[in-house]
């Protein structure tokens, strides 16, 4: 009997460690495709109070409609069809909003999730729509995304009160100058979810596996429209997920630098909760670029008891960096 345990153990072993290389041998060779200029156009940004209060670690962490903007291969959910909405003010300087739907199918063996995303103001707007597939095979989840993504940009306006500081001509000439003008493209990412144990999963995620962006400008100066493509950079994120007991859980998250120009980083959280329906979490973002900018993260949820029957959570994010504060606001409804 002991045997045949050590045995199944080495078989799931040997199934994670090729799964895993598997999804690397497909995804790396697209880092050598060239990396865009404009890397903060449709960043990742770690959407979801909940992943983003455990330090950003929901590659692994996330399940459901709140995976949707982690991992593909995450998307099901063992309650049911359920709706996630986010809203998230970005450094005290951009504005997000977030929706996303998954739908469990076939005894939880597939599901299906949807969502849409718009962020910005005149100076650059984007929106996005995506739709996922996620399929089990053993203990190994399987994901793919694609979605459509569209920009605007240089469409500010003065206001009032600068005609106190610029006279009319030099408003006249900066305003002539202005490059406004559209983007639109897509994504393809793919991801991995395995279930070690009740207790452990592991996930690999590949965002941006192909996503060019086709750019169009052009100016009152410059007569004619410039156009040109430029791709998202690819991001792999690596990550583990450990519940510990009934209230305590941990997680992890590795993304590397695939370029010389990038920066790797590391997310950190764990989660408590004093009692069924409130749960305090904490996290820390390291970052490799040899200087101290660590973020630190703190969340946490309220959701509803088991026994009422419903599947409500709210949750709240707040995160501290050396730029300025985010905050994130999250709440999911079980259908």
């Amino acid at each position: 009997m002991i045997q045949k345990l050590h045995i199944d153990a080495h078989s799931k072993a040997l199934r994670l460690f090729c799964g895993f290389g598997l999804l690397w041998f497909l995804v790396l060779p697209i880092n050598a495709q060239e990396i865009s200029s404009i890397p903060g156009a449709f960043a990742q940004i770690g959407i979801g109070a909940r992943s983003a209060g455990l330090g950003y670690t929901g590659t692994a962490g996330a399940i459901g409609s709140g995976a949707m903007a982690w991992n593909p291969a995450a998307i099901y959910s063992d309650n049911g069809m359920e709706l996630a909405l986010s809203y998230v003010d970005q450094l005290e300087v951009v504005e997000f909003g977030y929706a996303a739907l998954s739908i469990p199918l076939k005894n939880n063996r597939n599901a299906i999730a949807i969502s849409a995303h718009y962020s910005g103001d005149e100076a650059l707007t984007e929106e996005s729509a995506k739709v996922a597939y996620a399929h089990r095979i053993g203990f190994i989840w399987l994901g793919a995304a694609v979605g459509i993504r569209r920009a605007m940009y240089g469409k500010n306006k003065l206001n009032a009160g600068d005609y106190v500081v610029f006279d009319a001509d030099e408003i006249a000439e900066g305003l002539s100058r202005q490059v406004s003008g559209t983007a639109t493209g897509y994504t393809i990412e793919a991801g991995m979810r395995m279930m070690w144990s009740r207790d452990l999963a592991v996930s690999l995620s590949a965002r941006n596996i192909s996503a060019p962006m086709l750019w169009r400008s052009y100016s009152q100066a410059r007569p004619g429209k410039k156009s040109y493509i430029e791709s998202v950079p690819l991001e792999l994120a690596t990550g583990v997920k450990y519940q510990l007991s009934d209230r305590v859980s941990g997680a992890l998250e590795w993304v590397p630098a695939l370029e010389s120009d990038a920066i790797s980083r590391i997310g950190l959280g764990a989660s408590f909760l004093p009692v069924e329906m409130i749960a305090l979490r904490v996290g820390r973002v390291i970052f490799h670029d040899g200087i101290q900018n660590e973020t630190n993260t703190f969340g946490f949820g309220i959701r509803t008891p088991k026994s009422a029957g419903l599947n409500i959570r709210a949750d709240y994010a707040y995160i501290i960096s050396d730029l300025a504060r985010t905050q994130q606001l999250s709440l999911s409804i079980g259908l």
